[in-house]
């Protein structure tokens, strides 16, 4: 496979001896005399060419001999034109293969030979081989093999990504003659991959080993340097993918972020895979070339079709990630056609190999037309995010013609500056990622700005809420000569689930009502008010303790979303007698010590549940106490709960002192806190 070329070859060339007469035809017939010193001489020619294979002779080919007379062979001139450059990877000094000399149906074997006189060969001489050709040869020098690149049996040949190699050259005869001859052979599908193909696309360098590897090591340095770009690509994209990741992590309906993630991983990979395979012999060249030039070459633009599909929420149109896919999985199979002889499958015939690589290169432009289809479709419902997309779409559009204008028009797609190589679809992939970056950051910023509204408002109707929830739990003013009540009420947060009321009776008694909806927040806190509002409206009526809890626990049954309440109602009489009923809510204390009450179920999960009612005398000074679960279930952040001993404890302390420590200790869970002191009915007649 073609590679890089070299950035100092000419260079070096300038310092060579040049032949005198060169570009005369008669000096072409004649050896070339070549002097050597410090330089490296180019060995421009001109070769003698001639296509097919050489005739073997006792397991030596013919052509390779240096008394073959090959003067009936075309001529084959090796110098580069002043400004030539690979339009693929874009460095100077570039030669045509023989598809543009005058050979462009040939694949298979071919020969170039040259005759050459040295002077001055007092040391061993070596030849580098140009690192730019197609697609594997082999050397002979005075009709010895020297060395080959690639792999040459007796039925097939197998090649391996190129780069510069040398070879020590057999002492030349004693009239100072050397008789080169180079076998090449290039696979019938190497035609199909670049403008133009066939053999050497650089002449071979002759000089003494120094000055030969000081050029080698100058070459192999310009070709790292040219995928410089690609490795900062791929780590780039590796660096980001997890991001992206992360972004679908935190958001699943966003699948934006999960395929942007995807191909930033397969932008790496086929990164990692560029660098293995040209830089280094780890990768075997079949394994690249299914994974790399099949696989991920077919998948990164469906890949971007899937991102910006999902970015402009385009999912009613699900025909244009299906032909996509679809175009994706034809370019796979025609490529593994079309490059079988490349992964050492039978080569089909060439007829066969055109078709294929018809449809091959057709299917990635028509992936590229889908963008442009996504890219109008997301313009006809906005005009912002598009227009910023469509740069990047339309570069990743025109990167997935490149091999097209390069192969049909010798439009370039890969530039070198400061000699690292950037193509179009690097711009492209980093332009895109930074775009859906800014886009993403865009929307982040509209959604908080969304959120913060939306979080304003709802702490604007919890406030309105927590304002009408103390107006609607706040008892009316009671004034009676029987009996004092204190309260307290701390919601764990804006509103709350506790309830609570107190309303005094016409001949002078009292009725209490305490209860806790299951739950937290808002709903608990319309529920809350859906029982307050029946506690008043059962008042109108009677102040029974079981006609109480029967009507609101009609009142939550179908009605509560799964919530139930615990609730306990309270009637006092002015001459201290009470009757109180428990509907699983905790039960008051009487003068510090816990009432004892039968088991019973809350309000709102049976409409067939009975609660039964415990009457008791109070005498004068006796206090009651009725909490909800808040003050017991308080916890430290250790876990300690504050507990019934403790809240037993204080029991008989003020409403204000109970729910303060509790709160203190570690609020869970509303608190609510009331207080009933008996006073009596001889002291209200004293004091009358």
């Amino acid at each position: 496979m073609r590679m890089i070329g070299s950035f100092l070859v000419l260079a070096l060339m300038s310092l060579a001896s040049a032949l005198p007469g060169r570009a005369q035809a008669a000096a072409a017939l004649a050896a070339p005399m070549v002097t050597l010193g410090n330089s490296a001489v180019a060995l421009t020619g001109p070769w003698r060419f001639s296509p097919d294979d050489s005739p073997w002779v006792n397991g030596t080919p013919v052509w390779a001999q240096p008394g073959f007379d090959d003067s009936h062979w075309a001529e084959m001139d090796l110098t580069p034109r002043p400004g030539s450059f690979d339009l693929q990877f874009g460095t100077s000094g570039y030669l045509p293969g023989w598809t543009r000399r005058g050979y462009p149906s040939l694949h298979g074997y071919a020969w170039y030979r040259l005759r050459l006189h040295v002077r001055d060969a007092g040391q061993p001489v070596w030849l580098k081989m140009p690192n730019d050709f197609d697609d594997a040869y082999q050397l002979y020098a005075n009709g010895r093999y020297v060395g080959q690149f690639g792999l040459f049996s007796s039925n097939r040949v197998t090649m391996g990504y190129s780069e510069p190699v040398s070879f020590p050259l057999p002492k030349p005869g004693p009239d100072g003659e050397i008789d080169l001859a180079v076998r090449f052979y290039m696979i019938a599908a190497t035609p199909f991959m670049a403008p133009d193909v066939g053999g050497m696309h650089q002449p071979p360098v002759l000089g003494l080993q120094s000055t030969v590897h000081l050029i080698e090591a100058a070459e192999n340095e310009a070709h790292l340097r040219f995928y410089v770009g690609t490795v900062f690509e791929a780590l780039l994209f590796l660096l980001i993918a997890p991001l992206a990741l992360w972004a679908w992590f935190e958001n699943r309906k966003e699948r934006t972020y999960l395929w942007l993630s995807l191909a930033l991983l397969c932008f790496a990979l086929d990164g990692f895979l560029t660098m293995l395979a040209n830089l280094t012999l780890v990768l075997p060249f079949a394994v690249n070339t299914v994974v790399q030039a099949i696989i991920l070459d077919s998948l990164w633009l469906p890949m971007w079709v899937m991102v910006w599909w999902h970015w402009f929420g385009l999912r009613e149109k699900r025909w244009i990630p299906l032909t996509a896919w679809v175009l994706a999985v034809a370019r796979m199979l025609t490529l593994l056609c079309e490059q079988s002889s490349y992964v050492g499958l039978p080569q089909l015939p060439l007829i066969w190999l055109h078709r294929f690589d018809a449809v091959s290169t057709l299917c990635l432009p028509a992936v590229g037309v889908l963008l442009g289809v996504i890219l109008i479709e997301a313009f006809r419902r906005d005009r912002t995010e598009p227009l910023l997309a469509t740069v990047p779409i339309l570069l990743i559009e025109f990167a997935s013609f490149g091999d097209f204008l390069l192969v049909t028009f010798d439009i370039r797609n890969t530039f070198l500056p400061f000699g690292i190589g950037i193509s179009v679809n690097n711009i492209a992939s980093v332009l895109s990622v930074l775009v859906i970056g800014a886009l993403a950051l865009r929307r982040f910023l509209r959604t908080q700005v969304r959120h913060e509204l939306a979080r304003q408002a709802i702490a604007q109707d919890l406030e309105q809420a927590q304002q009408l929830q103390q107006r609607v739990l706040v008892p009316e003013s009671l004034h009676s000569p029987f009996f004092t009540v204190e309260a307290e009420y701390r919601p764990a947060q804006t509103v709350g689930g506790d309830f609570f009321q107190t309303i005094g009776k016409p001949d002078g008694g009292l009725l209490v009502v305490i209860g806790d909806v299951s739950g937290k927040g808002v709903s608990a806190a319309m529920l809350v008010a859906v029982l307050v509002g029946a506690i008043r409206n059962q008042t109108e009526y009677t102040f029974d303790p079981v006609s109480m809890l029967t009507a609101l626990n009609r009142r939550l049954l179908g009605r509560s979303g799964g919530h139930f309440a615990t609730c306990l109602v309270a009637e006092i009489f002015p001459d201290g007698k009470a009757r109180i009923a428990n509907a699983g809510h905790l039960p008051p204390y009487l003068d510090g010590e816990a009432m004892g009450f039968e088991g019973s179920l809350p309000l709102g999960l049976s409409d067939e549940a009975t609660w039964p009612v415990q009457a008791l005398t109070l005498q004068p000074g006796d206090r009651l106490t009725f909490l909800t679960d808040g003050v017991v279930e308080a916890a430290q952040p250790g876990g300690e709960l504050f507990g019934f001993e403790k809240t037993q404890a204080i029991s008989g302390q003020s409403a204000a002192a109970i729910a303060q420590q509790a709160r203190a200790f570690g609020q869970n869970d509303d608190i609510t806190v009331l207080c009933f002191q008996f006073t009596g009915a001889t002291q209200a007649n004293m004091a009358g």
